[in-house]
C-alpha cells in the first residue's frame, strides 16, 4: 500500500487568520502614537512576507509591533504580536517557545474577555501539544477551544476547531471520531462558501479512508475540482498524486501512472521545494506496488538527491546568513570604536572640569531631597497609620457581624430541620433530617466561637468538639442513657482544620448512637485527641464505644454509607489517614498531622 496518509490540519488557515487580524489591528496601536508611516510600512512588509513565507522577517517586524504595542500597554496589539511570534516558532519546530509565546497571548485575551482569541490561542496551543505528541493535552486545548466557538457562534471558528480535532483522530486511526468533526466542519464551510476549507476537509476525509481507496478517490477528486477552481497549483498536485497512489492500491496501473505524470508536469512549475522530493518518493512506492522495481529505484535515488539538496540548500543560506551578519557586525563594531574614542578625547577634559561642579550641586540637591522625603514619608506614615488603624476597625466590625449573621441563619436552617423531623412519622426521614442537623450544629457552633473569642482564625478545639458533643446530649436525655467519655487538650486549632474534625466526630457519634446500642442499650463512647508518639508534629482522634462492634467485612467505602464517606472526605481534607479497630466494640482512628495547634 502507497503511504499517503497525510492529514491537513487547520494551522495554515489559522496562521493565516491571526496575520489578517494582526494586520487590521496593527494601525490602531501605531496610530495611537500618531506614526503613520510605521503602520504603513509594518503593514506593508508582514503581508509580503506572509506571502513569501519568510518566517524570519514576520517575527521581526512582529517584535517590532509588540514593542510598540508594550510601549503603549496596546494589550490587543501584543496579543495578535505574541500570537504571530508563536506561529513562526511552531513552523520552525521551535516548540517551546512556540508554546511560551501562544500561552503570553492567551492570557492578554483572558483579562480582555475576548472569547474569540481565547478560542484560536487554544487551537494554536493544542496543536502544538499534537506536534509534540502530547495528545491528550492537545485533546482537552481543542474542546475548551470549540467549547468556546459554540459559545460565541462563530461558524469560522467552530470549522476550524473541528478540523484540529478531526485530524488529532485521524492521526489515532479513530475514523468514527474522526469522521464526526470532518463533516461538521465540512458542512458549516459549505454553508458559509469557504472553498479553500471545504477542498482541505475532502482532503481529510479520503486520507480517513486509506483502507478504502474507491471511497478515497471520490474526496480526492472532489477536491481535486475545487482547488483547480481557485487556482490552487500545490494543493492541484498533491491531489493528483493522492488519487494517482489511491488507484495503485487498486491495482488500476494506467490511471494511477497518468495521474502520477499530472503530478509530475505540474511540480516542475510549482516553487515549493518540499513537493518535488515528496512527488519522487511516492512514485517510488507507486511503482514498486506495480513490480517495476527499476522505476522504483530510479525515483527513490531522485528522492535521495533531492532530500539532500533541499537540505544542503537550508544549511547553505543559514551559513551565509550567518556569515553577512558577522561581516556587518564586526564592521559596525569597528566603526563605532573609532567614533566612541574620538568623542571620548574631546570630552574628556569638560568632563574633568565640569566633576567637582557638578558633583558638589548633586551633593546638595540630594541632601535636600532626602530631608524633604524624611518629612513626607513620616507625615505620610502618621497619616496612614491612622486610616488603617481606622479600616481595621471597620472590617473587624464587619466581619463580626458577617459571622454572628451566619450564626443565626445556620440556627435558622437547624429549627427548620428539627421542625420537620417533629412532623413527619417516616423515621427513616427523621434520621436523615436529625443527622443534617447535627451537621448544621457542628458549623453553628464554629461560627459561635469565632465570634465569643473574637479571632477569625482558631478556636479552642476541646471547647469546640464539647460544644457540639451538647447536641446529643441534649437529644438523648429522654430517650437512651449513653455516657460520652472526653480526653481532649486545651489547644487552639486553624478553623480550616478544627471545622473537619468536628464534622468527624459528629458522624462518627451518630452512627455509634444509631448501630452501637440496639434496643435502647446503655453504653460509653469515648472521645480523645492526643499527640501521636511517634511524631511530635502528628495528632490521633479516637472515637471509640462499647457496643456490638462492626460487622466483619465491614468497609467505609460502600455508596451507601454517606456519613462514613464524609468522614473519608474530611480526613483526607486534613491529610490524615483512617484507621479502623475491630475490638471491644468499634474504634475509629484518624492520625493528621496539618493541624496547626499549639
Amino acid at each position: 500500500m502507497v503511504n499517503r496518509k497525510t492529514t491537513y490540519s487547520a494551522a495554515g488557515q489559522l496562521s493565516k487568520s491571526m496575520l489578517c487580524i494582526l494586520l487590521f489591528f496593527v494601525p490602531v496601536f501605531v496610530w495611537s502614537q500618531n506614526d503613520s508611516n510605521t503602520v504603513l510600512q509594518i503593514q506593508n512588509r508582514v503581508k509580503a512576507f506572509e506571502d513569501n513565507n519568510q518566517l524570519d522577517s514576520i517575527e521581526f517586524y512582529q517584535t517590532k509591533a509588540l514593542q510598540l504595542s508594550e510601549k503603549i500597554q496596546y494589550k490587543r496589539g501584543m496579543a495578535y504580536a505574541y500570537s504571530a511570534i508563536g506561529m513562526v516558532n511552531k513552523i520552525k519546530s521551535n516548540f517551546p517557545l512556540a508554546l511560551e509565546n501562544y500561552y503570553k497571548a492567551l492570557r492578554i485575551f483572558e483579562t480582555l474577555n475576548n472569547k474569540t482569541g481565547i478560542s484560536m490561542q487554544l487551537g494554536n496551543i493544542g496543536q502544538v501539544y499534537d506536534y509534540q505528541g502530547d495528545q491528550t493535552k492537545a485533546l482537552d486545548c481543542y474542546n475548551k477551544a470549540l467549547n468556546l466557538a459554540e459559545l460565541l457562534g462563530d461558524k469560522r471558528l467552530i470549522s476550524l476547531q473541528c478540523q484540529n480535532l478531526g485530524t488529532l483522530y485521524a492521526e489515532q486511526d479513530s475514523v468514527p471520531q474522526a469522521e464526526k468533526y470532518f463533516f461538521r466542519s465540512l458542512e458549516i464551510d459549505k454553508a458559509v462558501n469557504n472553498k479553500e476549507s471545504i477542498g482541505l476537509t475532502l482532503i481529510n476525509l479520503a486520507n480517513i479512508y486509506y483502507n478504502a481507496p474507491d471511497k478515497s478517490i471520490k474526496y480526492y477528486t472532489d477536491a481535486l475540482n475545487i482547488f483547480k477552481e481557485l487556482g490552487k497549483q500545490d494543493h492541484v498536485a498533491q491531489s493528483l498524486l493522492n488519487i494517482s497512489a489511491a488507484y495503485a492500491d487498486l491495482k488500476q496501473k494506467d490511471r494511477s501512472l497518468d495521474y502520477l505524470r499530472q503530478a509530475s508536469l505540474l511540480s516542475d512549475q510549482l516553487e515549493v521545494s518540499e513537493f518535488k522530493p515528496q512527488l519522487e518518493k511516492m512514485a517510488s512506492q507507486i511503482y514498486a506496488v506495480f513490480g517495476d522495481d527499476k522505476q522504483a529505484l530510479v525515483h527513490y535515488k531522485k528522492f535521495i538527491a533531492l532530500r539532500d539538496s533541499f537540505y544542503n540548500e537550508q544549511n547553505t543560506k543559514q551559513s551565509m546568513k550567518a556569515e553577512m551578519n558577522y561581516e556587518f557586525e564586526k564592521k559596525q563594531a569597528a566603526i563605532k570604536f573609532e567614533n566612541d574614542k574620538i568623542i571620548y578625547e574631546l570630552n574628556a577634559d569638560n568632563k574633568r572640569q565640569k566633576q567637582l561642579k557638578i558633583f558638589l550641586l548633586a551633593f546638595t540637591i540630594l541632601i535636600l531631597i532626602l530631608l524633604f522625603f524624611a518629612k513626607r514619608a513620616y507625615d505620610n506614615k502618621k497619616k496612614y497609620s491612622d486610616i488603617l488603624s481606622k479600616e481595621n476597625d471597620t472590617k473587624e466590625a464587619l466581619l463580626q457581624e458577617v459571622h454572628h449573621r451566619i450564626n443565626n441563619s445556620l440556627q435558622m436552617i437547624s429549627s427548620l430541620l428539627a421542625f420537620q423531623a417533629g412532623s413527619t412519622t417516616n423515621e427513616e426521614v427523621q434520621q436523615y433530617l436529625s443527622k443534617s442537623n447535627a451537621r448544621i450544629q457542628a458549623m453553628s457552633a464554629m461560627h459561635e466561637l469565632l465570634h465569643q473569642n473574637n479571632t477569625l482564625l482558631e478556636v479552642d478545639i476541646d471547647a469546640y468538639i464539647l460544644k457540639v458533643l451538647d447536641f446529643y446530649k441534649t437529644a438523648l436525655e429522654a430517650s437512651q442513657k449513653i455516657i460520652f467519655n472526653t480526653n481532649l487538650p486545651s489547644v487552639r486549632f486553624h478553623s480550616k482544620t478544627a471545622l473537619p474534625i468536628a464534622l468527624i466526630v459528629n458522624e462518627l457519634v451518630t452512627n455509634a448512637i444509631k448501630h452501637a446500642f440496639p434496643d435502647d442499650r446503655t453504653g460509653i463512647i469515648n472521645i480523645s485527641l492526643i499527640k501521636d508518639t511517634a511524631d511530635p508534629t502528628a495528632w490521633i482522634l479516637t472515637v471509640s464505644d462499647n457496643g456490638i462492634g462492626l460487622p466483619e467485612n465491614y468497609s467505609a467505602n460502600k455508596k451507601n454509607r454517606l456519613g462514613l464517606r464524609l468522614v473519608n472526605i474530611m480526613t483526607k481534607q486534613i491529610d490524615g489517614t483512617l484507621n479502623i479497630i475491630h475490638q471491644n466494640g468499634s474504634c475509629f482512628q484518624i492520625t493528621f498531622s496539618n493541624a496547626q495547634g499549639y
